[in-house]
């Protein structure tokens, strides 16, 4: 029997470290067994950032990894000779000029071969870049063409409404792995919200202001007199906010009510959400699309405390969490929460909005399906 032929596909992304949405993701799909399945897949690491504070900055060493990478693809280009490209984009700044340029490279590859590139977005801000110049918006216009867009929600194609020079768009929404497959979820619920104990919240994302754990900390010195405790997990971006952080922890007397374990891995991670009943996400960080920590709680049976950013209205609804516009409303939004939210029903419907929507076996049928498509046919 002749041995079918995979299509040949050519994945450049990002992979940790620093540990961010897109680099979480990357690792998922260069560690994909479904995808290794159904193509043969080539991957390159777009290395730029070691770490979350050095993103966006530019020295020697970028230099080089940028000139590195280009060397990578072009070879990857010429001795592979794909038939698919996956691509994670950035939207704007130095990493868009980066990505433009390695861009040229599969732009002259299509005038000799018939090839279906995507570009897989996993931030927003592309409206803000485009409207900021008729160059950055040119630019853009010739980055896209001819491409296919991977968004995560459908809320985000607005985000390219001024960008009209790509193919088509897939809708391709993350997933996480199950981390209580196997349990007894059941029991594991009767047990956690049948005991009279204190309320455990958490803040977990990146260490940044503009995701609003400065809020949270706040929040934790507005109810200390209450049976309610503050976990925080995340990486900083710089140690000028670290140092506010824990002073004001010590300001405010708050040693017993707020915890910081810094940076978690996957263990570590695993047993705070256990844990803990109410997860804050109250994020206004400018290129917010969708947070990974969200489906991570709702996987857990854990209610959601976060704004309307990104596609978090996609993600969450009223059954599951509390939705505010403005971070200022987190005291009643946790009022809410602690009124209508914290028991098992509630827990049980998060965990099944996951499991309906944002498994990772879910994630991997969706992207492997688009792939399969045959668009340039």
């Amino acid at each position: 029997m002749e041995k079918m032929i995979k299509p040949r596909l050519l994945c450049i992304l990002h992979r940790s470290p620093p540990v961010h949405g897109a680099a979480k993701m990357g690792d998922l799909i260069a560690s994909n067994e479904k995808l290794q399945e159904n193509f043969d897949c080539h991957f390159i690491t777009i290395k730029s950032s070691e770490t979350i504070s050095d993103i966006g900055k530019i020295n020697l060493k970028k230099i080089y990894l940028v000139l590195e990478l280009y060397v990578k693809v072009l070879f990857a280009l010429l001795t592979i000779r794909p038939d698919k490209i996956y691509f994670t984009s950035s939207i704007s700044g130095v990493a868009f000029y980066r990505d433009l340029l390695i861009s040229t490279l599969w732009k002259i590859y299509k005038r000799f071969k018939s090839i279906d590139v995507y570009y897989h977005y996993h931030t927003k801000g592309v409206d803000e870049f485009v409207s900021s110049s008729e160059r950055n918006l040119n630019l853009t216009r010739f980055f896209l063409k001819e491409v296919n867009l991977m968004l995560l929600t459908p809320m985000l194609e607005k985000d390219f409404a001024k960008v009209q020079t790509y193919n088509k768009v897939f809708h391709l929404p993350n997933g996480v792995e199950d981390r209580l497959k196997g349990t007894d979820t059941e029991q594991y619920f009767a047990t956690k919200y049948e005991c009279n104990r204190p309320l455990e919240t958490l803040y977990l994302s990146n260490m940044i202001k503009s995701k609003g754990y400065l809020s949270v900390l706040e929040l934790a010195n507005q109810t200390k007199e209450s049976s309610i405790n503050y976990h925080f997990a995340g990486e900083w971006q710089n140690s000028e906010d670290e140092e506010e952080f824990f002073d004001y922890i010590e300001q405010n007397e708050l040693e017993e009510k707020v915890v910081f374990h810094g940076f978690v891995d996957s263990d570590a991670k695993h047993r705070l959400y256990e844990k803990v009943d109410i997860l804050f996400f109250p994020t206004r960080y400018p290129k917010e699309s969708f947070g990974l920590v969200l489906i991570e709680a709702l996987s857990y049976g854990v209610t959601c405390i976060a704004t309307d950013e990104g596609s978090n209205l996609y993600i969450l609804d009223e059954k599951s969490s509390v939705i505010i516009e403005e971070v200022e409303q987190l005291f009643e939004a946790l009022e809410v929460a602690k009124d209508k939210l914290i028991n098992i029903e509630t827990a049980r419907y998060c965990r099944e909005r996951f499991l309906q929507n944002f498994t990772l076996h879910q994630f991997e049928n969706n992207l492997v399906e688009t792939f399969q498509k045959e668009l340039s046919a």
